[in-house]
């Protein structure tokens, strides 16, 4: 799923490339999510809290009260890390857009459909290659973006999986612990116990049936658990060519 947000204040050209999108999308069988906003104000506001949630965002530069560019530079700072591309019908911008990194400046009347469409596919490419960085929980209406490096483990309880991250922050959602181990898979996590999964990068230490973690933390490991582990630590460091 490639999450898609357009922002422009003007409605006809909204729905002009909410269909475009749409239909490129489905032409090349990728399912996207898309919403839409008409103000750079409304957008911020949305991803206030979830700076991550897009992959790909549209924004036009000539609109009222703050601009496209503007509005980029504070995403930025709220740590969006989503594919800009300008969509605007003013060239005066290009040199300003370089300062947040935009994956494409387009101008609306002299972009065609198919270079519209190379744009698109281009970013989905990027964003796909940024995917394996996030993990995605969700927990109700709720949903929790988190960067992978940010994860030190995850607890297992009674069918409510704990992600640990950041600072000593805890999210809890549903998940079956097949359907978390398929998420993380390729991800440089191991499961040291029936209840526990830990990132290799997070481990400082091994100790007899347990392992503690950079965070202070310690996690048990299991006897059936144990060699599996180490030889999953020692991988690990071999593969990024570092030593504990």
């Amino acid at each position: 799923m490639i999450t898609v947000f357009l922002c422009d204040d003007n409605s006809e050209t909204v729905e002009s490339y909410s269909n475009l999108i749409k239909r490129i999308a489905k032409k090349k069988q990728i399912e996207i999510s898309l919403s839409v906003f008409y103000s750079g104000k409304s957008l911020l506001f949305y991803m206030s809290d979830a700076p991550d949630l897009p992959d790909i965002i549209y924004l036009d530069i000539l609109m009222d009260s703050l601009n496209g560019v503007n509005t980029a530079k504070k995403l930025r700072e709220l740590g969006c890390n989503a594919e800009i591309i300008f969509l605007t019908s003013c060239e005066d911008y290009v040199f300003d857009s370089f300062d947040v990194s935009p994956a494409h400046y387009l101008l609306k009347a002299e972009t065609s459909e198919t270079k519209f469409e190379q744009v698109f596919l281009r970013a989905v490419q990027l964003s796909d290659g940024k995917a394996t960085q996030k993990f995605v929980c969700k927990a109700g209406a709720s949903r929790k973006i988190i960067p992978i490096k940010e994860i030190s483990h995850f607890v297992i309880w009674k069918g409510i999986v704990t992600v640990h991250y950041g600072k000593n922050e805890t999210f809890d959602y549903w998940i079956t612990l097949e359907e978390l181990e398929d998420q993380l898979r390729g991800q440089n996590f191991v499961r040291t116990q029936r209840s526990y999964i830990v990132n290799l990068m997070y481990i400082a230490e091994f100790q007899r049936r347990k392992i503690v973690l950079k965070t202070g933390e310690t996690i048990p490991v299991g006897v059936t658990y144990e060699e599996k582990v180490r030889n999953a630590f020692m991988d690990y460091m071999t593969r990024n060519n570092t030593r504990l």
